[in-house]
């Protein structure tokens, strides 16, 4: 992750809070704009959340990994709803999987502003596009990537 990464998010970060009238503590705040930094040039793979956090329980991973879920799980509530509910899902599964996770990874204060955390980036989203990598003469799996809008752009 990048300076430039961090600042682009911290500044989406800021937009939300703004538009969505949701002030998150400084600790809330710098794990949203890390989580999205860091998803900034790695995809998120929303697909098969929950196994991957009822795997990760049964082996005991580490925090890192479940906290990873955690992340994938609010970026993608708040980014693409429309995958994880194709299949039959509702957003409230998803952040609750969310929550688990950030208490299975150790990070109760996370796990309980996952709701305002999401609030935040909701209302970031008019200024965040969602754009397919396939092409379309292949047949290949959907993957989705964030596109940050001209203003956050550094």
């Amino acid at each position: 992750m990048t300076d430039t990464y961090l600042s682009a998010a911290r500044d989406l970060v800021i937009q939300g809070m703004h538009e969505s009238q949701v002030a998150l503590s400084a600790e809330l705040e710098y794990h949203l704009a890390t989580a999205l930094a860091h998803y900034i040039d790695h995809p998120i793979l929303p697909d098969r959340l929950t196994l991957r956090l009822v795997e990760l329980a049964q082996r005991r991973a580490r925090w890192a990994e479940s906290r990873q879920i955690g992340d994938a799980c609010l970026i993608s509530c708040a980014f693409f709803a429309a995958r994880l509910t194709r299949h039959g899902g509702t957003i409230v599964h998803y952040a609750g999987l969310g929550q688990s996770a950030y208490e299975i990874a150790g990070m109760p204060d996370v796990a309980q502003g996952f709701p305002d955390m999401l609030d935040v980036l909701q209302a970031s989203r008019p200024m965040v596009k969602e754009r397919s990598l396939t092409d379309a003469d292949e047949p290949q799996e959907e993957t989705g990537i964030l596109i940050l809008g001209p203003k956050y752009r550094h």
